[in-house]
């Protein structure tokens, strides 16, 4: 007899031995009756006429936050287009969200501010196509750039 075959069989013997008590209450179910009812009945379910079957889990489950109608509040765009303005850098298609800016080139400037590195005319409520985009350097240019404003 190889090794193998004994490590299955005594693998087999155990998983049997775990299995069994399932396997009894599945078999006494099923002489009693329709397991499917039998489960329900364990559950506490209630099920009368002309009433849907439903879990115990489910009746005793809370109702969540109920649902708005379309937009959020606090994205709703103000009435008589007054949001419809046109972002402040040359050529951006997008349409304002924050200080004139649409909300990638906003970004933009809170970064710009925030390393000290802001050019002149990024101005906060710049009129409509009125500043011009700047190229950012990346990779080492970029380090040396933040190290050199650090510096000032």
């Amino acid at each position: 007899m190889s090794v193998e075959k004994m490590l299955r069989d005594m693998i087999r013997d155990e998983v049997e031995m775990l299995i069994a008590p399932l396997a009894r209450a599945i078999e006494g179910l099923q002489e009693q009756g329709d397991l499917a009812s039998k489960l329900s009945s364990l559950l506490g379910t209630k099920r009368g006429p002309g009433r849907p079957r439903k879990s115990a889990l489910v009746l005793g489950r809370r109702p969540g936050r109920p649902a708005k109608a379309g937009k959020r509040a606090s994205r709703e765009r103000a009435e008589d287009g007054a949001n419809d303005r046109p972002c402040a850098i040359m050529g951006c298609k997008r349409d304002s969200r924050a200080k004139g800016y649409c909300s990638a080139h906003y970004q933009k400037l809170r970064m710009l501010a925030r390393t000290n590195r802001l050019p002149a005319d990024w101005k906060e409520f710049a009129a409509p196509q009125s500043v011009k985009d700047l190229k950012l350097p990346r990779g080492r240019a970029g380090s040396k750039a933040l190290a050199a404003a650090k510096a000032k």
